[in-house]
């Protein structure tokens, strides 16, 4: 590429066409005139004129160099896996939002390495992050004016080689039913409260909540829960004495050739809730305290779960980074669409 500053004149505007910008040309309203990047033309001459500059900073391209904006643009769509949308670049920045709802995954390896490259910036939302259609996901910005053909090429590479959701996709919820057996006495009042926190939760997953049982004795408890399991993708039992390990409800799902996932989270709220499997469908133990929880273990538990991810031990142990929920966490748990948004985060 090659530099050069120019002392302006209308009457050479056509000498320097092709040529790029590299700072803003202030206009007569304090606005620039023409931005940073931007690659003159003949029909510049009358901005030109009308801003009148002492001087023009000018960069000039040679084969091996790519333009900011394109170099964004073309970096951005290898970086985008499925559910990522592009957006046309704006001073050398392209925006990456979400296609449709879902979970957002990173591989924040492949990122790493794209960041260490000359001239190359992107930035993500946490991996993990639950995320609405349209939502901000990403930024790819060519810091310099032009990046060198060679770089870019290799940035691509990398994209391309990441795993088969490249470095950046939308997992999509799937359409999840889901059960709940409450063993905890709980008023008309409470029911009705309960049922409209765990409705709006799974709703917005994009599932559907079947009935919710309120058994008041360990046989009609067993028959809700052997039903819930047959009928159910996932299975909430809310009000359990999780440390008790002699709980009938415990005891009635290892009696009934329940698997043991997990007993106990590195998750607080939530630390007591335990994770089995009956017949391959999850079953979530949730404290009586966890019943009107406005966040905790199990919205981190749900999200994954209708994101297709397996609850397996070692993504159970993995929760305790960043397992203290507490309300500055508000971008892992979701608002979802039932008035939870006017309780406190």
């Amino acid at each position: 590429m090659r530099l050069e500053i120019v002392a302006f004149s209308a009457d050479e505007v056509s000498r320097w066409s092709g040529a790029v910008l590299c700072r803003d040309v202030p206009g007569p309203e304090g606005g620039p005139a023409l931005p940073k990047g931007h690659r003159l033309t003949s029909a510049d001459a009358w901005q030109l004129s009308r801003a009148a500059p002492t001087e023009l900073h000018l960069l000039w391209l040679d084969d091996d160099d790519v333009h900011e904006d394109v170099a964004a643009t073309l970096l951005a769509q290898a970086v985008a896996g499925p559910g990522v949308e592009t957006h046309p670049p704006v001073e050398s920045q392209v925006r990456l939002s979400a296609g449709h709802r879902g979970l957002v995954q990173v591989d924040a390896a492949t990122l790493a390495a794209l960041n260490t490259l000359d001239g190359v910036t992107i930035f993500t939302v946490p991996d993990g992050t639950p995320v609405d259609s349209g939502a901000t996901l990403a930024g790819v910005k060519i810091t310099p004016l032009a990046l060198p053909r060679r770089i870019l090429g290799e940035a691509e590479g990398l994209a391309r080689a990441a795993a088969s959701v490249r470095v950046l996709c939308v997992r999509p919820f799937l359409p999840l039913r889901v059960r709940a057996v409450v063993s905890q006495p709980l008023s008309q009042a409470a029911r009705g409260r309960f049922e409209a926190l765990l409705r709006s939760r799974v709703s917005w997953l994009g599932g559907s909540l079947g009935s919710v049982d309120y058994p008041d004795d360990r046989t009609t408890a067993r028959a809700a829960l052997l039903g819930a399991v047959a009928d159910a993708d996932l299975v909430l039992l809310m009000g359990v004495a999780s440390v008790d390990p002699l709980e009938s409800t415990w005891s009635d799902l290892i009696e009934a050739g329940a698997s043991v996932i997990r007993r106990g989270l590195p998750v607080h709220p939530g630390s007591t809730y335990w994770l089995v499997t009956l017949d391959g469908t999850p079953i979530i133990g949730v404290a009586s305290c966890g019943v009107l929880a406005r966040r905790s273990a199990l919205d981190l538990l749900l999200i994954r779960h209708f994101a297709g991810g397996a609850l397996d031990r070692d993504f159970l142990a993995g929760l305790g980074h960043g397992g203290l929920l507490v309300a500055g966490q508000r971008w892992r748990i979701p608002a979802y669409d039932g008035g939870l948004e006017n309780d406190e985060r």
